[in-house]
């Protein structure tokens, strides 16, 4: 839900982004910067000058076409416009045409005056009625035609019909706009032959040039003068040259005023510009505003979305290499250009304006290029987050890959040998398809081959991708089956990475680790519930049994004279001693295997307890007419042990002795230091034969006497290696023939490593 909500957020805040760059840059105020809202009116807009510099062409076309068109005020379209004349035959004759003539001559020929006024063409054009040229005596708007060349005299009359449009266009526009209807730029355009005789042009014959020159803005320029009087920031440069070339007398007695009324009363083209820059100046500054919204959005959103996108699972996609992850990005990105130039924008070019095109078409590409980007940056950064970045790189695991694809896996070798065939295969459709292509024509010849590149390398790379990593499931598969076999039960195959039969295949291996696994644990737990029932048991037996001990030592002390009596006693005595040995020997035997005994670990010297373990035991050896042979060093060895349990596991190893060595036979114990550990060996020479594996005499209840003569129980052995175990130590049995040989190491404290010396 958190992901959703911020990839929600980010595209709403760069939906405000392109709202924002697009309020901005399809403003003509685009480019001004903060200068337009420091100090910037229309006045001051290129808009307004571009506007007044047309209507001053206007104005002065108006002065040379008035007298042209006009008769007493009045458009006259029976005026002569143009003479011409041509040979007929061995006879000159001269044609005069009119202003109608030619008007209706220009629209048999598909021109016309569109709504502003300017010469159009119509689609179905017929042909010219008279191409022929005609030498041009005379044009009416043209008094004093200087030609360069002789060709220049001749034209044709759809030419001239041509050149009256443009003019009657021009003295039209002026008319309609400037004069016929109210408008907020007034003018005057006088030019005096003498004080008498003057040709006034004007909008506004009511005003003087004095109140034109109060208005808002103006312009006033005299012929005496080099430089106009105006308040108008960028006023027209060639406004004294279209002055002085529209002068109808050689002198210089004449002016122009030009004023605008800036509080706009009328519906002009100025108040309509005056408010459109108004609304435009609003709209840049809600630009900046949406745009500053949607990157502060777009920042923060896309920091929550790739937070949200480390936590996510690896997809599909991610499990490709780093490498062709990018490569399938830039192919992407070659691919939503194609598609947004030649598909994308068409859809947007049947609802835009032509103007905006170009703007909307790189618009669409950049915006299929950031969400590509969003999805590859996503990619990398569970890859990075999932530590795969870079371990799941090419570069990483170039020898990996080689030995995988060459030398190891033989599966792999033949899926990649496999595929570059297929590769070839399309290396070679593909030059066919370049060489079909280059025959054709027009942008075809080059979109068509790259898109289909573009295709191919993407059906190639997912075609690689799909059997490399169907080989790869295969192999991981065959490393689990290995794993299991060497007893690793516990090994499970991560199948979120598989698919099909091989995920299934993953799937059912992983049950059966798993059902391995828990037949251990069973079997573990059944271990510990049969510790804990010997446990238990013998507790509930050494009850009664201390009670018979008691009772017999109760009975011993009435002096019975019976000496068969005297014989039961001794054997009850026996058994009885004999019974609780064995119970005491099962309870701490269950408590050693089970790990379920308090140590009381402190520093013991190992050296002086076996030498007094040597003595105890001394006498009894004589007993059995044993000879102790002892090598064990002078200086201390100091191990860390609980010191009761450390005796333990030497008075069993002896008891052992005792009771399994041959009689009149020498028992060996050596003590010794190998590396960093203190070495205790026994060893003597068996009374019976051992017919046995030495890994079978530490079980329990298991005796090197099979017959089981002697009163041995079987736990000694047993009792001592978990008591070894337990103190971090090691226990070793050795046969050879009839040789029994124990060993017992444990860590020697650091501060009190002797040197090393040899058994």
């Amino acid at each position: 839900m958190k992901r959703f909500s911020a990839l929600f957020l980010h595209l709403a805040a760069l939906i405000f982004t392109i709202i924002g760059l697009s309020l901005m840059y399809l403003n003509y105020n685009y480019g001004r910067g903060i200068h337009l809202f420091s100090h910037s009116s229309y006045e001051d807009s290129t808009l307004f000058q571009e506007q007044l510099e047309k209507d001053i062409a206007k104005i002065f076309d108006y002065v040379n076409y008035k007298d042209v068109f006009e008769t007493d005020g009045q458009l006259d379209y029976g005026k002569k416009m143009v003479g011409v004349s041509y040979t007929y035959g061995a006879e000159r004759q001269s044609i005069t045409y009119t202003l109608d003539e030619l008007i209706r001559y220009g629209k048999s020929c598909g021109y016309y005056l569109n709504s502003d006024y300017e010469v159009v063409k119509s689609e179905s054009t017929k042909t010219a009625k008279n191409s022929d040229n005609f030498l041009v005596d005379w044009r009416v708007y043209m008094p004093s035609d200087d030609f360069s060349e002789p060709g220049d005299a001749y034209s044709t009359l759809e030419d001239l019909s041509l050149e009256i449009l443009n003019r009657l266009g021009s003295y039209l526009s002026t008319y309609n706009n400037l004069i016929a209807a109210p408008s907020n730029l007034v003018f005057q355009v006088c030019y005096n032959r003498s004080d008498e005789e003057q040709s006034l042009y004007t909008n506004a014959p009511d005003m003087t040039p004095e109140e034109i020159c109060s208005m808002g803005k103006y312009c006033y320029l005299e012929g005496t003068s080099l430089s106009p009087d105006t308040n108008i920031s960028v006023l027209p440069t060639n406004i004294s040259a279209i002055a002085e070339s529209s002068n109808p007398y050689d002198n210089n007695n004449y002016y122009v005023a030009i004023g605008l009324n800036t509080d706009y009363p009328y519906s002009d083209v100025y108040s309509e510009g005056y408010y459109s820059f108004r609304d435009m100046r609003l709209m840049y500054a809600a630009g900046i505003l949406f745009l500053a919204v949607g990157l502060l959005g777009m920042g923060v959103s896309l920091f929550h979305l790739f937070r949200t996108e480390q936590r996510q699972p690896l997809t599909y996609f991610d499990t490709i290499t780093t490498e062709n992850s990018i490569l399938l990005f830039v192919a992407g990105i070659a691919l939503s250009l194609f598609l947004s130039y030649r598909v994308f924008s068409k859809f947007l070019h049947l609802v835009i304006r032509v103007a905006y095109w170009d703007y909307t078409d790189k618009l669409v590409a950049a915006v299929c290029i950031y969400l590509l980007f969003l999805l590859e940056a996503g990619s990398l950064i569970r890859r990075y987050h999932a530590k795969t970045l870079w371990s799941n790189s090419l570069f990483k695991n170039f020898k990996k890959f080689v030995s995988l694809y060459f030398h190891e896996k033989a599966l792999t070798v033949t899926v990649g040998v496999t595929y570059f065939c297929f590769l070839g295969a399309n290396l070679v459709l593909l030059g066919a398809a370049f060489l079909t292509f280059y025959q054709m024509q027009g942008a075809i010849s080059l979109f068509l081959p790259a898109g289909l590149l573009i295709i191919l390398i993407t059906i190639d790379l997912w075609g690689f991708h799909y059997l490399f990593h169907n080989a790869w499931e295969q192999t991981k598969i065959t490393e689990a089956i290995r794993t299991l076999s060497l007893g690793d039960t516990s090994y499970q195959i991560d199948t979120s990475l598989f698919s099909g039969k091989e995920k299934e295949l993953a799937e059912n291996l992983n049950n059966i680790t798993t059902g391995l696994e828990k037949a251990l644990q069973e079997q573990v737990k059944s271990e510990r519930l049969k510790a804990d029932l010997i446990t238990n048991v013998s507790h509930d037996i050494k009850t009664p049994l201390t009670s018979i001990i008691n009772y017999v030592d109760l009975i011993k002390r009435e002096q019975i004279q019976d000496p068969r009596i005297q014989s039961y006693l001794e054997v009850l005595d026996q058994k009885s001693q004999r019974l609780k040995t064995l119970t005491e020997d099962l309870v701490e035997a269950s408590k050693a295997s089970s790990g379920n005994l308090k140590l009381e670990i402190s520093d013991i010297n190992f050296t002086e307890l076996i030498q007094q373990t040597n003595g105890e035991f001394e006498e009894k050896f004589t007993i059995r007419h044993l000879e102790m042979i002892t090598q064990i060093p002078e200086k201390r060895i100091i191990i860390a042990a609980d010191g009761r349990r450390l005796w333990r596991i030497l008075e069993n190893l002896y008891n052992n002795a005792f009771k399994y060595a041959m009689e009149g036979s020498r028992v060996y114990v050596d003590l010794a230091v190998h590396e960093d550990m203190a070495v205790f060996t026994i060893k003597n020479v068996s009374a019976n034969p051992l017919n046995i594996d030495a890994s079978e005499l530490t079980e329990r209840f298991v005796r090197g006497d099979v017959a089981r003569t002697t009163e041995g129980s079987g736990l000694g052995l047993s009792i001592a290696k978990s008591l070894t175990l337990l103190q971090n130590g090691s226990f070793d049995i050795f046969i050879d023939g009839d040789l029994f040989k124990a060993q017992v190491a444990f860590p020697i404290k650091p501060k009190d490593k002797p040197a090393s010396s040899e058994a």
